[in-house]
């Protein structure tokens, strides 16, 4: 699973940046990791095969975390 969360990561450097996630710092952007990890549970959930959909899980979890992190820490 690390492996591929990895490959997701990797395939979002060549969209949009490298480590461009670390730029979140809103409540807006916050809600949209959350929003998005949701979406793409549900997608895992209901068997949809068009992309990774539990590794997008992971790393949107991982996003809205760290946004939180930064909240609470004025960073």
């Amino acid at each position: 699973m690390f492996t591929r969360w990895a490959s997701h990561m990797t395939k979002g450097k060549e969209k949009y940046g490298m480590r461009n996630w670390e730029l979140a710092k809103t409540d807006e952007e916050l809600e949209r990791f959350k929003s998005s990890a949701f979406r793409h549970f549900m997608q895992w959930l209901s068997g949809e095969d068009d992309e990774d959909h539990a590794s997008a899980v992971y790393f949107n979890i991982q996003c809205a975390e760290y946004v939180k992190w930064r909240m609470l820490n004025g960073k």
